[in-house]
This record gives structure tokens, C-alpha cells and sequence, in this order.
């Protein structure tokens, strides 16, 4: 069953993590008060409403209290930022990623129950929706940025299966140059080893194909 990520506030930074989520083929549900900010997301994004963030009926009803991580990026208004995370939390989220303006706002966002504290630039957006996609690119090959070094989690399909018998470089595009077991990384691996459940993998290949094998 795929995830569901929730976007509350669409402003540069929210709407560069929706985005990039669903050029990733993730499942995503937006919110934002200014009714042109949603008319224009709407163009790209299925699941895209206009709310109060602080109406708990409404978060029900659109369906934010059934993701799975939810992302609250309200841009200035530190008050309703604090509310909104308490409110989440209220409900029973447990991964709320909020965005801070300040190290104060941080705190006190933490203290209301946000797992995780961002102070945000557009590229930082991006860099998050990848990492809740699980896909951590570790570094950019050639000037063309086509090929990337990155780690992922094992994806399902590979689970139990030796990398001889995987044939990732024919069947996927990609090589397995690593596997991350708990604290251990095995490079340059043995063919006959074999990737379980709960491995990462470090993989060379292009960006489109690493992308499409960690959805």
C-alpha cells in the first residue's frame, strides 16, 4: 500500500514538496487557504483543496488525518503554524515535518509534537520530497545530472533475491555497487549475496531509472 503525504501551506517551499512528490508518483494531499494558490496547484495535483488549517472537521473530511507523514509549511503566520502542528498531533499524526522561520518557532513546534523541524529553501523542499520517498541521492554525476550515486531502500521486489539473480543492470538499469545491513555496509558485494527486507541500497545509474525502481 503506497503512502499518503499531506501538504498543508503551498507557498515556495510546500509547493516544491508536493511537486517533486508527485513527479515521484507519490500519493498527495494538499491544503491551502488562498484560493489562487489552489486553482494553480490544481493544474498539477489531483487532491488539492482550499481550507482552514485549523478547522478539524475539514482536516477530516479532505483526508490529511489518514497520511501517513504530513508536511505543514505555513509561511509567516507563526501562530497558526503552532496550532496547526498541535492540532495534527491532536489527531494522532505522528510524522508532522514542520517548517520553522526561526530556532524559537523550531522549539516550540517540537514541543507541540513535530517529529522533525525544517527551515526551508526551495532546493531544501526538494531534497525533503526525496527523502520521504526514500530515495537519498548521495551525489550528481557529469555536468548533465542524468546520472546519480544514491541509497534506497531495497525495494519489494528484490527482497530475498541474490544480485546474480536480480540481473539490476539488464533487467533495471542500475548497479548495486553497496548494501547497508543495520550499521554495516558491504561494497562491492558478492553476486550470490542476497538483499532483504530492511537493506538499503547504494546505486549508480540515471536519475529516472533509480526514481522508478524506489516508488
Amino acid at each position: 500500500m503506497k503512502k499518503l503525504f499531506g501538504i498543508i501551506g503551498l507557498g515556495r517551499f510546500g509547493s516544491s514538496v508536493a511537486n517533486r512528490l508527485v513527479e515521484l508518483e507519490k500519493d498527495v494531499v494538499c491544503i491551502d487557504k488562498d484560493e489562487e494558490t489552489v486553482k494553480q496547484m490544481a493544474e498539477n495535483i489531483k487532491n488539492v483543496y482550499q481550507a482552514d488549517c485549523l478547522d478539524e472537521k475539514a482536516l477530516k473530511e479532505i483526508g490529511i488525518t489518514e497520511a501517513d507523514v504530513v508536511v505543514v509549511s505555513i509561511g509567516e503566520d507563526i501562530e497558526t503554524s503552532i496550532m496547526t502542528t498541535a492540532i495534527l498531533h491532536s489527531l494522532g499524526i505522528e510524522n508532522i515535518y514542520a517548517k520553522a522561520n526561526n530556532v524559537l518557532h523550531g522549539r516550540i513546534l517540537a514541543k507541540v509534537g513535530a517529529k522533525r523541524i525544517i527551515f526551508p529553501e526551495k532546493e531544501m523542499g526538494i531534497n525533503l520530497a526525496n527523502t520521504l520517498a526514500d530515495i537519498d541521492i548521495i551525489q550528481t554525476l557529469f555536468k548533465g545530472k542524468s546520472y546519480i550515486l544514491a541509497k534506497i531502500k531495497a525495494p519489494k521486489q528484490f527482497f530475498d533475491k541474490s544480485l546474480l539473480e536480480l540481473d539490476a543492470r539488464n533487467r533495471y538499469g542500475i548497479n548495486i555497487i553497496g548494501i547497508e545491513k543495520k550499521d554495516d555496509v558491504n561494497i562491492n558485494p558478492n553476486p550470490k549475496e542476497v538483499i532483504l527486507k530492511d537493506d538499503n541500497l547504494i546505486v549508480v545509474g540515471k536519475k529516472c531509472d533509480i526514481e522508478r525502481i524506489a516508488k
